[in-house]
């Protein structure tokens, strides 16, 4: 019915197209799926600890526990030692604490299990954000209302950008529950720094002025504006 050579480009047509939305499918998959984005990821932890009865309820702010996060890339998980700084006293005999009150005794970390990562190519610079007066909730979400946190957000490459390119439409501004700066920072409506470009033209890399220290000890903070674009900020 056909020739050869008709018979090679349909097949090939047909294979490529094929392949086009088998990549498509893939590249939709792996790339939006909940799935793999881990929104919703909720696992269970060695000891129940209830962010909204400690921080919604207690009071209890973010720092006092993720101690150091605004001098630091990485969030520090709380040591048994602060937990037990509450807990030598209240509810000391809770059997819902023992793991707790073993870690303590014997000096064995107790082995939480992580809700947010990202890949091993990305760096993520928590206190570079702090320092910009970005409350947590804007990446973890309402922590202070879960029972057991779960991860609200993609923390995907375009998630970023997106808050990097709007920082209007997506930044929580510090709140005093949180700890950050609330000698400063304790207003509801998110201040934008002047940003301009690095570079002319603009190639993603941008600057906000920096103001004068205004917390002894505590490195100084800024204005949120526009974050960077290019490769380099975040995969080097």
């Amino acid at each position: 019915m056909f020739t050869p050579s008709l018979d090679r480009r349909i097949k090939r047509t047909a294979l490529g197209i094929t392949g086009t939305l088998l990549a498509a499918a893939l590249v939709t998959y792996f790339g939006m799926h909940n799935r793999v984005t881990d929104v919703g990821y909720r696992p269970q932890q060695p000891v129940p600890f209830s962010h909204k009865l400690h921080v919604g309820e207690l009071g209890i702010k973010c720092l006092y526990c993720h101690a150091g996060v605004e001098r630091s890339a990485h969030s520090p998980i709380p040591t048994v030692s602060t937990c037990m700084g509450c807990h030598l006293v209240i509810k000391a005999e809770s059997p819902r604490l023992a793991l707790v009150r073993e870690a303590y005794e014997t000096g064995k970390p107790l082995e939480w299990r992580r809700v947010h990562k990202l890949p091993d190519y990305v760096h993520f610079n928590h206190a570079r954000h702090i320092r910009a007066g970005i409350d947590c909730a804007s990446c973890h979400g309402p922590v202070e209302r879960m029972g057991v946190v779960s991860q609200v957000s993609p923390l995907s490459m375009g998630w970023c950008l997106d808050c990097h390119r709007n920082p209007e439409r997506h930044i929580i501004p510090a709140r005093e529950i949180s700890g950050i700066f609330t000698a400063t920072a304790t207003s509801s409506v998110v201040q934008l720094a002047e940003s301009r470009p690095v570079t002319n033209p603009p190639y993603g890399l941008w600057q906000t002025p920096v103001p004068a220290q205004a917390i002894p000890g505590v490195p100084t903070p800024k204005l949120p504006g526009r974050g960077p674009e290019s490769c380099s900020a975040c995969h080097y």
